[in-house]
């Protein structure tokens, strides 16, 4: 029985943190949890394995030193393992209870209500509020909370003072923000999946709901607003316009957010300028390196102390593509120790590549190109298209041709989506045009039409500047 055999305790096991099992060894100890020794011995035994990284021992092993007096069970060895992951759940919860001081709060007024203790109800009622109040975010979370909190004490008037008048337009009111946030946050969430996987979902009733949500009353409501315009320039097709009032409201009121849903709506807003990007679309390189800025200033694009090697990948292209090389150069050096050390070297050395093409330093941009193997198709794809330029520029022809060659070869057995295939062929083909051209002006206006004309082409802006300099 191995570490890897599925089993859940052990796996569980494998999580905990030193602190957590010494303070697991003082719960299994207490009798108000555990009546029978043979679960604090099992854990005991266990934790040994956990803590020097060793995979599940033996099951006649565990079971000999659990029941030494007894005859293998294998029976009894589940039903004894699944006691002991049982009470590991039941102390995840009271970390979990003992982290959210509101949540703990509902659940104590709601003790108090139902065991008819009105003073002690009321001290808690009160002190939730305060919390509440001083609570810095205004997101879905507290608006949960808050409505967990007002259908509590409606409970409490209900049951005990029927007779006074109480106000259940306030909890009406945060019904509907509470379900307009979550519905908005959760159906953006929704489009950006169906971007990436092709889904295809239903939004329910949020068109129904997009009129009464446009009322000043809501869209003032920074959570409301900002998923709001989040949604509208996800799925419009123009929605350069809900992007702009999106990123102002989201820059004035990020304090009302946790630093992982600003990440969230960050990489919802970049995601967005990258697909405009590759529409031809150029302002918006302008306003991914701006949210990349704010990213990385708030430290909202690490996670776990590290950043994404396609973060790093699409600053250092929005920095470059920008020409502000000297932040980029920065970027490279600064943030090369967040990156995960499995891609650290390779994503470096595609990003200097990236970098010294950018500057014009040809030789340097493929001598890292071809001191690195890359792993991901993507950067494969963006590496061999930096070649092909770079042979262009250098006016290396019979090089380029069989670079093409091996390109388009490379586009079609690869597994990718159908627009990156699409694009790549199409930059390929276009390379080939340009390089082949010898024609006058009017011919040059009809292959700067199709040039123009492509829908999906990533390398129209520089496709374009070299047919001009013909």
């Amino acid at each position: 029985m191995k570490a890897n055999s599925n089993y859940k305790l052990y796996a569980t096991l494998r999580k905990l943190s030193p602190k957590e099992i010494k303070q697991l060894k003082k719960l299994l100890k207490s009798p108000f949890f555990v009546l029978r020794n043979d679960i604090g011995e099992l854990f005991e035994y266990l934790s040994k394995y956990v803590l020097k990284d060793k995979p599940f021992p033996d099951k006649e092993q565990v079971f000999k030193y659990i029941f030494p007096d007894k005859k293998f069970d294998y029976g009894l060895l589940r039903a004894t393992m699944s006691t002991l992951l049982g009470l590991i759940e039941e102390y995840f919860l009271i970390l979990k209870q003992r982290s959210s001081t509101i949540r703990t709060r509902h659940l104590l007024a709601e003790i108090y209500r139902e065991r008819d203790l009105s003073k002690s109800y009321q001290g808690v009622v009160k002190k939730t509020a305060e919390l509440l109040e001083k609570y810095p975010q205004r997101n879905e979370f507290y608006y949960r909370q808050l409505l967990d909190f007002q259908l509590e004490e409606m409970e409490f008037l209900i049951e005990n003072e029927r007779t006074k008048y109480f106000d259940l337009g306030n909890i009406s009111n945060t019904i509907d923000i509470h379900y307009l946030v979550q519905k908005l946050k959760h159906t953006c969430a929704q489009f950006s999946h169906k971007q990436v996987y092709n889904a295809d979902y239903d939004f329910g009733l949020l068109s129904h709901l997009l009129a009464p949500i446009e009322q000043e009353k809501y869209l003032s409501i920074p959570a409301v607003g900002i998923y709001y315009y989040c949604y509208r320039f996800l799925t419009e097709p123009e929605g350069n316009t809900y992007f702009m009032k999106f990123k102002e409201m989201l820059f004035k009121n990020k304090k009302y957010f946790d630093s992982y849903e600003i990440k969230v709506l960050h990489l919802h807003a970049i995601n967005y300028c990258i697909r405009e990007l590759n529409k031809g679309h150029t302002a918006f390189g302008n306003e991914i390196l701006d949210l990349y800025k704010d990213g990385l200033a708030g430290g909202y694009l690490l996670e776990n102390g590290q950043i994404s090697q396609f973060s790093y990948n699409n600053i250092v292209a929005a920095g470059t593509r920008l020409e502000e090389f000297d932040w980029s150069e920065k970027f490279i050096q600064n943030y090369a120790n967040f990156l995960d050390p499995e891609h650290r070297d390779r994503t470096i050395s595609f990003n200097l590549a990236r970098l010294e093409y950018s500057r014009k330093n040809y030789d340097k941009a493929m001598v890292h190109l071809q001191n690195s193997e890359y792993k991901e198709v993507l950067n494969t794809l963006i590496a061999k298209s930096i070649i092909t330029r770079i042979y262009y520029e250098q006016k290396n022809i019979d090089a380029l041709f069989s670079h093409l060659d091996s390109f388009q070869i490379y586009v079609r057995r690869k597994e990718v989506s159908e627009f990156y295939r699409t694009n790549y062929l199409n930059n390929i083909r276009f390379v080939r045009k340009l390089v082949a051209f010898k024609g006058g002006k009017k011919q040059k206006e009809i292959l700067k039409s199709e040039f123009e004309a492509e829908k999906i082409l990533t390398e129209r802006s520089w496709l374009l500047e070299k047919l001009n300099e013909i």
